[in-house]
């Protein structure tokens, strides 16, 4: 049995959603279809002024997946620390190539960054641990969708299924 098969049988509840923060769209549309398949839900930004959007568009967000070097306003590592102030029942995961970024990242992510290059079965764990520890330690943030918005309404990218 395949690691992917092996994650599979325990798939998340549907209605877990993940906000993927990546700057390249290849490795954004690579990771965000392959948590798909383990059954989350994907919200995509390529930035953290695209993810900041989705957040305060009030969706319902249960961890935030993001690279450290975002391009933009703000830093991945920002972007973590706005969370964590603002948004207090989201999990955070970040993903480095810079080595130096890691003490960092350890810092505010829980179980520590992820380092890129990264294989998606790697995040997918470490996404599931997250969240079943959430489940047990805290209270369940609900958070509405505003009124008259889906998913694929505010959706900040375009999504291409990879066929493989």
């Amino acid at each position: 049995m395949s690691e992917r098969s092996r994650y599979l049988s325990g798939r998340p509840t549907p209605t877990e959603a993940i906000l993927v923060v990546e700057p390249d769209v290849l490795v954004r549309m690579a990771i965000s279809d392959y948590l798909r398949a383990c059954g989350y839900m994907i919200i995509e930004a390529r930035d953290s002024n695209e993810a900041l959007k989705v957040l305060r568009a009030g969706f319902k967000v249960d961890a935030v997946f993001s690279a450290t070097n975002l391009g933009a306003d703000m830093s991945g590592f920002e972007l973590a620390q706005h969370v964590r102030a603002n948004y207090p029942g989201i999990e955070i995961l970040l993903a480095s190539s810079v080595a130096m970024a890691a003490k960092k990242a350890g810092d505010l992510c829980d179980e520590g960054p992820i380092e890129k290059p990264y294989h998606h079965d790697v995040v997918a764990k470490r996404l599931k641990l997250m969240l079943q520890r959430e489940k047990t330690q805290k209270p369940r943030r609900l958070q509405a969708r505003p009124s008259g918005w889906t998913i694929s309404t505010f959706l900040v990218t375009c999504q291409t299924s990879i066929r493989k």
